[in-house]
């Protein structure tokens, strides 16, 4: 095999292995902050991921919870943070004491001062690839007046000066170093704290909904000016990316653009919104797109607006008038159409029923007639029937002639007959 040939196998092969072995990190955080002004007087601050967990003053009867898995005891977390709440009793005795003997050291070399601080708590890192590993690392320590001087070190579970300026605080190194108080803090660091860590988050996770996204009405925009928005809220928690991007015909908007950001807020249910906003003028046609993505969404959501130029607005306007004015008329041929069919099938039928009045003369005289009573009173008699049955023909003796006429009586003969 050509050498050249190898060497660049070789390369490529040690890139695919190194890129497979590319791993993504993730790392959570549980912090619990103790600010001490004097006896009388301190505080606890909760924090996950930096936002607030609960909060607790030395005047309060119990901490404060501020997130909503935790709100109240119905919230579904309530009971998993009061636990919490009980593995730091011990942590809440350890640091007063410990904030007493280091503001009396720093008060007797005046140094000056007020306030002593502690920060402890753990983190978790989550490493992804072709294995997923996680590391728990714990993490502890004293602060006066904004500067750490003693810190708990990860390697040696031992409490010990931040630097050489320190060094004058040995002593109080030294308590912190008793057994009592070591196991205190490297308990709670390095196992209860990541237990606590993962509670927590896993209330987070069910606590996270789906924000909701609202838009102008997607569409045909009208020509003149608009102003296109995107608004996602109900994000939770803060610290859940959201991505929001405004696109014209796939070129991406920025504030150079006009676009203008609300920024990340918070709403009064503890939740966040995010809101872009661009002013255009729909003079053109172009194509704008919103588009929205949330971790707790399958994938990005796209919202789109066409806009036409006002040329092709007034064609399609002139078009669709034009295909009413045809279908008015068709409808009105197709109506007159019925209408005349209808009229001349009315008077034939009118033709049909009434002969003329010649006719009904003559159609008269062949059934007999009209008679008239002697008050004067025309009434329509039927004398067919009535010479049938005067026309009965006699008996063999000529009997029936004398009492009922001759069967050639004549019409006046009859007129008897409409009287009685």
């Amino acid at each position: 095999m050509n050498p050249i040939r190898y060497v660049l196998i070789e390369l490529l092969l040690c890139s695919f292995i190194s890129l497979s072995d590319v791993r993504l990190a993730v790392k959570h955080e549980l912090q619990y902050v103790y600010t001490y002004f004097n006896s009388s007087h301190y505080e606890v601050v909760g924090l996950l991921d930096g936002e607030l967990v609960d909060f607790y003053s030395r005047g309060l009867n119990s901490p404060v919870p501020k997130k909503r898995w935790n709100e109240n005891e119905t919230s579904f977390g309530y009971y998993e943070w009061k636990e919490s709440i009980s593995s730091r009793q011990d942590i809440n005795t350890c640091f007063l004491s410990s904030a007493v003997d280091l503001k009396r050291h720093f008060v007797k070399h005046h140094l000056g001062g007020d306030i002593v601080q502690m920060r402890l708590g753990c983190t978790k890192t989550t490493t992804g690839g072709l294995s997923t590993e996680e590391k728990d690392i714990g993490f502890a320590e004293f602060a006066y007046n904004g500067n750490t001087v003693l810190l708990l070190s990860h390697n040696s579970n031992m409490w010990i000066p931040k630097d050489e300026d320190a060094q004058h605080i040995h002593t109080i190194a030294q308590k912190l170093n008793t057994l009592s108080m070591k196991d205190t803090f490297t308990n709670f660091v390095n196992v209860k704290c990541p237990v606590v860590l993962d509670s927590f988050r896993s209330l987070e996770s069910k606590n996270s909904s789906a924000p909701k996204v609202y838009t102008v009405p997607s569409g045909s925009l009208k020509p003149g000016w608009v102003n296109l928005t995107c608004l996602i809220t109900g994000s939770y928690p803060k610290s859940s990316p959201i991505e929001m991007n405004l696109f014209r015909d796939n070129i991406l908007l920025t504030e150079m653009d006009g676009v203008h950001s609300s920024g990340v807020r918070p709403n009064e249910d503890h939740t966040y919104q995010l809101r872009k906003t661009v002013r255009i003028n729909a003079s053109e046609s172009v194509v704008y797109r919103c588009d929205v993505n949330h971790k707790s969404f399958p994938k990005p959501r796209n919202y789109t607006w066409e806009v036409k130029k006002q040329e092709e607005e007034e064609r399609s306007h002139l078009l669709l008038a034009v295909v009413a004015v045809v279908a008015v008329v068709v409808v009105a041929v197709v109506v007159a159409v019925l209408f005349f069919k209808n009229r001349r099938r009315s008077e034939s039928n009118e033709h049909l029923a009434a002969p003329n009045p010649e006719e009904n003369a003559a159609l008269r005289a062949q059934v007999g007639g009209s008679l008239t009573d002697p008050r004067g009173d025309a009434t329509s008699v039927n004398l067919s029937s009535e010479r049938d049955v005067l026309s009965n023909d006699p008996d063999a003796e000529g009997e029936n002639d004398e009492a009922y006429g001759s069967c050639r009586s004549s019409d006046s003969d009859l007129s008897q007959i409409q009287i009685t």
